[in-house]
């Protein structure tokens, strides 16, 4: 399942590579994606929200955490942060945040063999 790792085991691991690392914080960023669309809809949708957090540790390795806590790689660039995602099919989920927050989430998922894209946009602090 997307290489989850249970959220206790990783924080602590956090919260110990930020004791030993302690130039570095641990980054946190909280988005909420209220838009969505998909092939299926006509048009975007404001229904069922989509709330994700990141978290980079004061190595530099990201995580997202929800029900479980899984790596991800954040490439970070000039005007915003990219957080990529590699599930076990070979699909992909990229969430990009601008400097300003503004922030896109796409799904790139494939499910019995056949793809199921989609798309939010929301904000991130």
């Amino acid at each position: 399942m997307r290489g989850a790792i249970p959220a206790a085991c990783v924080l602590l691991t956090l919260g110990w590579a930020t004791v030993a690392e302690s130039a570095k914080p641990i980054q946190r960023i909280v988005c909420l994606f209220d838009k969505h669309v998909s092939p299926a809809m006509s048009q975007l949708s404001s229904a069922n929200p989509l709330r994700i957090e990141f978290m980079i540790d004061g190595t530099g390795h990201a995580f997202a955490v929800g029900h479980n806590v899984y790596p991800v790689e954040a490439i970070p660039g000039a005007n915003g942060v990219t957080f990529l995602e590699v599930l076990e099919s070979g699909a992909v989920q990229t969430t990009t945040v601008n400097k300003q927050g503004e922030a896109v989430h796409s799904r790139h998922t494939i499910l019995g063999g056949e793809l199921v894209p989609s798309q939010y946009y929301g904000a991130c602090e």
